[in-house]
């Protein structure tokens, strides 16, 4: 009897090491996202994925930043342990690779661009409660529109 109890120990003990860590449950997982909308596969889509107001409105410096080539006018990208919280993606499609929104004499974008909820504007950017997503499941996956 003893050996089974100390057998169901063991077992349950290592299924909560595998679902917690020592902080509790698993806060990290898999985000996956998909560009569609892309006019050519020329230049890539600049990606800024932003964890806080600050760095959203901060255009140089997001939570993580990626370059990402175009094939067949549509792209994705994977973050994988990518710690829950909340986020919103700013995208836009770079095709002279100049690494620069390009815009017009008024500041209007003249390259096309996406956000996170496919929030959009009048003037400007969305804020960041229109764009802002809650990351909370191991595996979860967006599609954002590049207009």
């Amino acid at each position: 009897m003893k050996r089974i109890f100390y057998f169901s120990l063991i077992l349950l003990l290592s299924f909560s090491i595998s679902t917690y860590s020592s902080d509790g449950p698993k806060q990290k997982g898999k985000l996956v996202i998909n560009f569609k909308g892309l006019k050519s596969d020329n230049g890539n889509v600049i990606i800024a994925l932003c964890n806080n107001l600050e760095n959203y409105d901060n255009h140089k410096s997001p939570f993580i930043g990626k370059f990402i080539p175009i094939v067949n006018n549509q792209t994705q990208i994977e973050f994988d342990e990518l710690p829950f919280g909340e986020y919103a993606i700013k995208a836009f499609h770079d095709e002279d690779a100049n690494n620069d929104l390009n815009t017009n004499i008024f500041g209007i974008p003249t390259e096309d661009y996406g956000f996170s909820n496919n929030a959009r504007s009048m003037f400007g950017p969305p804020s960041w409660e229109e764009a802002k997503f809650k990351f909370d499941k191991e595996n979860q996956s967006m599609e954002i529109v590049i207009k």
